[in-house]
């Protein structure tokens, strides 16, 4: 039966998002007066809140006014808001009732609660309806088939205790997206919510190889999707098994069991590691992968596309759990003007700019306002201004400020320094930094990982039990266990080193930094190139340590 509603599915989305595109594209000619009208429509969300009092907002406040009269938040700044508004208090962040929210990581607290207000989640829907179109309009393969989108899981940890439909994206779309998703849908929602991230993974796997008709797979990190695929390696047996008998070869599996013998029969004539060939074989329909492809993300992205060429691809906007900023729209980023209200820092002057008036060139980051009870809130995101679409700007992200997120783990420095602090508890060695390796350790897998230098005797057995205390303090922190759990992320490690500050140094002098103005922060850049394979040089059994490189 669904099968046959398919093409009245897609039929319905097209219809639903042209009607929405149209309504972007009528604002990209007009971003100053979109901009306004949203500002509006924000405050008139905030009336009657304890937030709104306590500030003095009231609606018809124009944008120089409120600018005037708000300082940028961080989460710190309403957390204790949405603690409140989490344990029962009514209108506290908003005048809107709040059943959803959304979990991520945060620098002061390892679990941010973003709410979700009906608001909201009209805020996405006005950046989800454009993007959609644009893509059934630029790849026409797409008008069929079933569509495979991976936008937000939850720790094994956290399953436990967290309502099922958290893990329900779809509950971010209106209820006429949600019923024609459903229908497209290859993977049932249980599988989000199955006991641990590895059975999720397993169930997806085995859902998405019965979608012979597959057209889409849309995610955010790549690495989550080459970790999907090399399960089709690791798993080959077991998956062909479940196939064949439509039955789950693992307890627990709370839901039905797919059954698909034209795949199973694909994966036991396969030979060797997931190739083009068997991924061609697999989705001879897939149409377009999408995922980030900027940043550090820009040399796994590169794999997925390697690993799929039969499939166009596409580069994601810039979407954090606290809202969206831009999307992919006509070839461009375009900034999503009808879904917050937005200010940009200007990362040189440290002036406030309105989306109307940046210039081409400029290096900003974004404060955002929307309908969730975020007022002027800062995201730590290093955007630059491109040619604008209209009179609405385009933005491309360089990277974050001062966290990392090689995988979408968004470590601040403030998490590696509690790290480091439990890592010092362990005695007989000084933490120095905690440094992120997006090409990894190990030299089979390459996998990111992060590593804690530290200063004292060299003692691989020791560094051995030392990573194991580092990996459970980073794992407390949501993204970095999520991205474990999925594999996205090797085991952190521990490199101790008699001189590791002068290796720290000279670390940071073979990234291109200035000899004699590195200060020792408790979070490094990503170690690329050369400076990444030194670290390796050291990190390796046996190796003499910084000695061996001064």
């Amino acid at each position: 039966m669904k099968q046959h509603l398919r093409p009245l599915a897609h039929q319905a989305a097209r219809a639903v998002c042209a009607f929405g595109a149209r309504r972007f594209d009528a604002a990209l000619g007009d971003v100053e007066g979109t901009q306004r009208a949203t500002l509006a429509r924000q405050l008139e969300r905030y009336t009657g809140s304890a937030q709104a009092r306590a500030l003095g907002l009231r609606p018809g406040l124009s944008a120089e006014a409120f600018r005037g009269r708000l300082a940028e938040q961080s989460w710190g700044d309403v957390e204790e808001l949405v603690r409140r508004q989490r344990a029962g208090e009514a209108q506290v962040l908003t005048g809107e009732a709040c059943a959803r929210y959304q979990p991520t990581s945060g620098s002061s607290s390892k679990v941010k609660w973003v709410p979700y207000t009906p608001g909201f989640l009209a805020d996405l829907d006005a950046a989800v309806t454009p993007w959609v179109a644009d893509l059934y309009r630029t790849v026409p393969g797409l008008r069929t088939g079933q569509h495979y989108w991976s936008l937000s899981w939850i720790p094994t940890e956290l399953r436990a205790d967290t309502p099922d439909n958290i893990n329900d994206d779809t509950q971010l779309l209106s209820w006429e997206k949600r019923a024609a998703a459903a229908l497209m849908a290859p993977v049932p929602r249980w599988v989000a919510y199955a006991r641990s991230s590895e059975d999720s993974l397993f169930a997806t796997l085995a859902f998405l190889l019965a979608a012979r008709d597959l057209s889409l797979v849309s995610v955010w990190s790549p690495t989550f999707a080459l970790n999907l695929f090399e399960g089709l390696e690791l798993h080959r047996h077991e998956l062909a098994d479940t196939l064949v008998r439509g039955r789950w070869q693992r307890p627990g599996m709370p839901g039905a069991a797919p059954c698909c013998p034209d795949a199973a029969g694909i994966l036991r004539r396969a030979r060797g590691p997931v190739s083009p060939e068997l991924m061609r074989a697999l989705w001879p329909q897939l149409a377009l992968v999408s995922a980030w492809d900027t940043s550090s993300s820009a040399r796994w992205a590169d794999r997925l596309r390697a690993l799929a060429p039969h499939a166009h691809f596409q580069g994601k906007g810039l979407w954090a759990t606290e809202g969206v900023v831009t999307i992919p729209y006509r070839g461009q980023h375009v900034l999503a003007s009808r879904s917050h209200f937005y200010e940009f820092v200007d990362l040189q002057t440290e002036r406030t700019h309105f989306a109307w008036e940046l210039r081409e060139g400029q290096e900003v980051r974004p404060l955002l306002t929307t309908g969730g009870g975020l007022l002027r809130y800062a995201l730590r995101d290093r955007l630059r201004v491109g040619p604008a679409l209209g009179t609405t700007p385009t933005l491309s992200f360089v990277g974050r400020m001062d966290d990392t997120d090689m995988v979408g783990e968004k470590l601040s420095p403030d998490a590696a320094e509690r790290a480091l602090r439990m890592l010092d508890s362990v005695g007989e060695c000084a933490p120095v930094s905690l440094i992120p390796v997006p090409g990894g350790l190990d030299e089979t897998r390459e996998r990111p990982c992060y590593v804690a230098l530290c200063e004292g005797k060299s003692n691989p057995d020791r560094d051995s039990a030392r990573g194991q205390q580092l990996e459970r303090s980073l794992r407390e922190f949501f993204h970095y266990e999520l991205a474990r759990d999925l594999g996205q992320l090797a085991e952190a490690r521990v490199v101790t080193t008699p001189n590791a500050r002068a290796l720290y140094q000279e670390l940071g002098v073979l990234r291109g930094m200035v000899q004699g103005n590195i200060k020792v922060e408790p979070l490094s850049a990503c170690m690329e190139g050369a400076a990444a394979e030194h670290l390796r040089q050291v990190a390796r059994p046996g190796a003499r340590g910084v000695e061996s490189w001064t």
